[in-house]
């Protein structure tokens, strides 16, 4: 029982020195940040004004919100986080060239961010940019494991772009 006991503190006390070696034991005494959420107050306020409001009212005090965030990442920068609440924002709402705006400032941040690459790739195709469409779709594809199936749709997709663009022999 007592070599049990003391291998028992070897190993702890191994873990502990390895730890305070190589780790961040500074992290240990630290407080967690706090998380900044939005101000309970002013939730309350806008779900006071938008209880009564109908659908066009919601709409719009929706897009004014996108537009104050998107201005204060075009002023400021932002986290990728806010990029991808901007993002998001614009695809709820169905607002191609403030996705597209938005997708490139989470580029910018996280150039191998897979949904936003297979996201940018969709919206430049349906904006018949099927270059910079192809281009986004390479990006993507060695993010994605070969064994996952949209792997093979892509790898397709990207082998039609090719075959679209070359120019036809007329005989």
């Amino acid at each position: 029982m007592r070599m049990v006991v003391m291998m028992l503190l070897v190993v702890l006390f191994a873990g502990l020195a390895t730890y305070l070696m190589i780790g961040n034991p500074r992290l240990l005494l630290a407080t967690a940040p706090v998380q900044q959420g939005p101000d309970p107050e002013r939730v309350a306020a806008l779900q006071a004004q938008l209880q009564d409001a109908d659908a066009a009212q919601v709409q719009e005090t929706i897009a004014g919100m996108v537009a104050g965030l998107r201005s204060r990442l075009e002023n400021e920068g932002g986290a990728v986080d806010e990029w991808d609440r901007l993002v998001r924002s614009y695809a709820t709402l169905q607002d191609l060239e403030g996705l597209e705006f938005a997708l490139n400032g989470l580029l910018a941040l996280e150039p191998e961010n897979p949904q936003a690459l297979l996201l940018a790739g969709q919206v430049a195709a349906q904006q018949g940019d099927r270059a910079a469409a192809q281009q986004f779709f390479m990006r993507l594809l060695p993010l994605i494991d070969p064994e996952h199936p949209r792997f093979e749709q892509i790898r397709t997709l990207i082998e039609s772009f090719d075959q679209s663009s070359e120019p036809t022999n007329a005989e």
